[in-house]
């Protein structure tokens, strides 16, 4: 038996006392007599009566938000307007999807009389769905963020593995989703909730032949280790993977001169703003020649005035500081570093500047360093840049600052197309909208498939199926 494992109270830079115990392993025998009938009845559901589940989580959510919150801060170090932001959005969501599911053609039909046959399309659910918990956002993209949200709105029967370090948070949830169930006379199976501070429940359950897709937001290591558990499956099943990515920020030569200390200060709280602790912080600042003097000069005035807050846990605060002292130890590295002296877990911000050349021949330059932390090089040319764009990976997001959104050159777009997921023009890439028109994914590395968006009613596709019926007269 486990001696147990407890969360960090970041803010405070302790351990909790609470201890909490995997989930044993007698709970799988259970899941397994349980979770075929769940996944047929739930997927049989008509949409009215699983926006009517999504509705009823909504509501026991937000009657115990003041438990969840107090568990969040705690848990996670994040502040209170953290917390709101977060809160809202999960909500949002679910009332997006809500109304969303009830909108959505389940079914197309096409009489084709010149056959004598009726083809009728439908979508159904994929079935049963694991999803990890993410560390960085313990409720938009954890027991009941986008991916459980999406795959229950679906029709799916949802396995969560609870992040370990906001176990208590993830409980809380899990324990409105149960009684959402019950009040819905709902098998308890269409959704299930474990603990797990090791990789044994994630690869168990990414191998149980019973799951059928993964949702995922992390590291790359870790992805790619589902991605390949998942392809190694005598029945390989899709791994909807968020990864990262560096964010390249843009600053083309047309840009106006006046307006470059204020796109620096944006930029500054975006890669500072909960320890830069976000998929989409801007990690690579490329600044046309033109600019870049004042532009950097900007960036470090308004950097100072950031003040660093404790990063998630002790993990996360190690490997960011392990990159950071990577990406200086590259010779001809220029750094500049905040002065706050360091305490506790604090993400202090850091900036290296590079020559163009450099980051051509220096990989380490051009992978995500997890924090407040960015790269800045100057460039001459769109050439360049698009010379650049052939070495990196795919990318979440790529911010352009320009004159005119309308006249970006066709080399530019056609490269930001290849390698992106979204482009954002004249602000910065933090703080992603869940709506209709978004999409949050990339090429790989950024996620596992650029065709499929992990924000927005959109992300339903990933755990829907099609099948034609077809029937002749």
């Amino acid at each position: 038996m486990s001696k147990g494992f407890r969360t960090f109270q970041a803010a405070q830079n302790t351990w909790d006392p609470q201890l909490y115990f995997p989930t044993p392993p007698s709970f799988l025998k259970d899941w397994e007599t349980r979770i075929v009938p769940a996944q047929h009845l739930f997927g049989s559901l008509p949409a009215a009566k699983r926006a009517e589940l999504l509705l009823a989580i909504n509501r026991l959510l937000t009657a115990d938000k003041t438990i969840i919150q107090a568990l969040y801060t705690k848990e996670s170090g994040l502040s209170n307007a953290r917390f709101e932001s977060e809160f809202s959005r999960l909500t949002q969501t679910i009332l997006l999807f809500a109304g969303h599911i009830l909108e959505l053609p389940w079914e197309k039909t096409s009489e084709l009389s010149h056959e004598a046959k009726t083809l009728r399309k439908k979508r159904l659910p994929l079935g049963p769905v694991l999803v990890l918990g993410s560390s960085n956002f313990p409720l938009a993209y954890s027991t009941m963020g986008g991916d459980s949200v999406a795959a229950l709105a679906a029709g799916c029967c949802v396995v969560v593995k609870a992040h370990p370090m906001h176990v208590g948070t993830s409980l809380a949830v899990a324990n409105c989703v149960a009684r959402a169930l019950a009040g819905c006379a709902l098998p308890s199976a269409i959704f299930s909730h474990v603990i797990d501070n090791t990789y044994n429940w994630a690869s168990t359950f990414a191998q149980h032949p019973s799951i059928q897709a993964i949702g995922f937001t992390g590291s790359i290591k870790g992805g790619r280790a589902l991605m390949d558990l998942a392809a190694q499956r005598p029945a390989p099943i899709p791994v909807f993977a968020e990864m990262g990515s560096l964010n390249p920020v843009l600053i083309l030569a047309d840009y106006p001169a006046n307006l470059v200390a204020v796109a620096a200060q944006k930029l500054a709280s975006s890669i500072c703003t909960d320890a830069g602790q976000f998929c989409t912080k801007p990690g690579l600042l490329l600044v046309h020649d033109s600019h870049v003097e004042d532009f950097k000069k900007a960036l470090l005035t308004a950097l100072e005035q950031q003040a660093a807050v404790p990063m998630l846990h002790p993990d996360i605060y190690q490997k960011f500081e392990a990159r950071k002292r990577q990406v200086f130890q590259v010779k001809g590295m220029v750094q500049h570093q905040t002065t706050q002296a360091a305490s506790g877990l604090l993400g202090r911000w850091a900036l290296v500047q590079a020559n163009f050349a450099q980051l051509l021949i220096e990989p380490t330059c051009l992978e995500e360093v997890f924090g407040p932390f960015a790269v800045l090089s100057a460039f001459s040319t769109e050439a360049q840049l698009a010379e650049l764009y052939a070495q990196l990976g795919g990318q979440l997001t790529c911010s352009v600052f320009c004159a005119d959104p309308q006249r970006v050159s066709l080399l530019l777009q056609n490269t930001l197309n290849q390698k992106t997921g979204r482009v954002i023009l004249n602000n910065v890439p933090t703080g992603v909208s869940v709506d209709i028109a978004m999409h949050h994914g990339g090429p790989y590395p950024a996620s596992s498939d650029a065709r499929f968006s992990a924000v927005g009613p959109d992300s339903i596709l990933r755990f829907t199926k099609e099948v034609c019926w077809q029937f002749h007269h």
